[in-house]
């Protein structure tokens, strides 16, 4: 339909997480390149993730480099840290 993978997962796992519902809009937009949510965060990240591509050959070392990116963007948006025993 008109969702990301990433939006996709977070409603077929019931999530309801503001931080990761902020990440799933900067995804859509990155992914989809139709600007619905139009945040402001969405041009930096799409460049962090260029960088990522640009500088690393290695897949598994790009998931864990774009891995952290997703992580810091969640802590940024209020999430929780993964030691704070919430299982996700």
């Amino acid at each position: 339909g008109d969702r990301c993978t990433f939006e996709v997962l977070l409603a077929r796992t019931g999530q309801d997480d503001p931080a990761l519902s902020a990440i799933a809009e900067i995804v859509h937009d990155i992914d989809l390149k139709d600007a619905r949510f139009g945040r402001s965060e969405t041009a930096g990240v799409a460049q962090f993730i260029a960088g990522i591509v640009a500088t690393t050959a290695d897949d598994e070392q790009r998931l864990l480099r774009g891995g952290a990116v997703l992580d810091a963007l969640y802590a940024a948006f209020g999430g929780r840290r993964a030691d704070d025993g919430i299982r996700r």
